[in-house]
């Protein structure tokens, strides 16, 4: 794998990573906080995310051109990354009007919120299709320990690839296991790519 190429996948990997621990903040500060009260946070919070997601999709569809492996999984990277953006980008421009209208504009709210998570559960859809490639490819590694990431990378991708298919059409039921089982994979497709870079040294690779 070329000097650029590795760069690229570090860049997408820490990407990855930094969207995990974001998530994780928001959970822990914002999961019982309304949309008026943690508005600063919260807004931050999704600043920050549609910034990593525009790195995601610009050096996932770098890595797409310039590598000669893992084509589909970078497109899907690359793909989850935009779609996050999407995502993100109504909750920051919709979701403080649309509360703020109040009880006579709930089906607003409800049909932006609605809105939202689609793009949500169809993100996890693709970075769980990009965790089962690298998990694959990982599988065909030499050493035990990687072959063990590289299968539980797999199963969290396919996890995540049908609680968000199931998730799509039941609305905020599965928003607990669709999302997840999708951070859970996107945390292991960033280990992934980063041991992908490690061990992919050669050019023909």
């Amino acid at each position: 794998m070329e000097q650029a190429q590795q760069n690229l996948s570090k860049i997408v990997a820490a990407s990855l990573l930094l969207t995990v621990v974001s998530q994780i903040v928001y959970m822990a500060a914002l999961s019982d906080v309304g949309i008026v009260e943690g508005w600063p946070l919260r807004s931050t919070i999704w600043t920050i995310e549609l910034l990593l997601f525009s790195i995601i999709a610009a050096t996932g569809f770098a890595s797409l051109a310039r590598t000669s492996q893992l084509h589909l999984a970078w497109s899907a990277i690359a793909i989850f990354g935009l779609i996050n953006i999407v995502q993100a980008g109504i909750g920051l421009s919709m979701f403080l009007p649309a509360t703020e209208a109040g009880e006579d504009f709930a089906a607003l709210w409800d049909t932006v919120l609605a809105g939202a998570f689609v793009f949500f559960f169809l993100a996890k859809v693709f970075i769980g299709f990009a965790a089962m490639a690298f998990g694959l490819r990982l599988f065909r590694g030499q050493t035990s320990l990687i072959k063990g990431i590289g299968i539980v990378t797999g199963i969290a991708g396919f996890a995540a690839i049908v609680l968000n298919i199931a998730a799509l059409p039941q609305g905020l039921a599965f928003v607990l296991p669709g999302g997840a089982s999708g951070t859970l994979a996107t945390l292991l497709l960033a280990v992934a790519i980063w041991l992908n870079t490690r061990s992919e040294q050669s050019p023909s690779d």
